[in-house]
């Protein structure tokens, strides 16, 4: 596999993501109670509005072990091509978001492209509600997007990490 072809199917399916999340609902404004991973009135309005997602980007910082762990077994039960879809979603969807666990229901796992994780997760950046991990696969480095929720931490977005990219 290709760097270009493992680039084009992460993009893609981010750009599925963006574009289910653009469309679900309006931003939130001042009046509007925050939704999404944190806690009600845990994330300003504001902050919101310029980010609709609701998933903040983080900054360097010390980040909680627990949410290496949580996008390591995620990335673990997402590298797995061979699985038939609906083993694969139930594998990968106790790891994510409610919103991202919709969204990987619509993924045909023969698309993914790594096989296997080569190497241990490392903080990238850290919150105390948001860490972004990358993780090492066979198909190169991924950036997991980990939030805080009452369940622990949960996946909210994967992607080719943004350095990467840019090669």
């Amino acid at each position: 596999m290709t760097p270009r072809f493992v680039r084009a199917t992460i993009a893609g399916a981010a750009t599925l993501l963006l574009s289910a999340c653009a469309g679900s609902s309006p931003a939130p404004s001042s009046s509007t109670p925050a939704t999404g991973p944190f806690p009600e009135g845990a994330v300003p309005a504001e902050a919101l509005a310029a980010d609709p997602d609701g998933v903040l980007r983080a900054t360097p910082g010390t980040a909680d072990p627990a949410a290496v762990t949580a996008a390591l077994r995620f990335v673990r039960a997402w590298a797995r091509p061979d699985l038939p879809a609906e083993s694969w979603l139930a594998g990968v969807r106790p790891y994510a978001v409610p919103a991202y666990a919709d969204l990987l229901a619509t993924v045909e796992p023969a698309n993914v492209p790594a096989t296997r994780v080569t190497g241990g997760g490392r903080a990238a950046a850290a919150t105390a509600q948001r860490v972004d991990v990358d993780v090492s696969t066979d198909a190169g480095v991924l950036r997991v997007v980990c939030v805080r929720s009452d369940a622990g931490w949960l996946v909210a977005t994967l992607g080719v990490r943004e350095e990467a990219a840019a090669r």
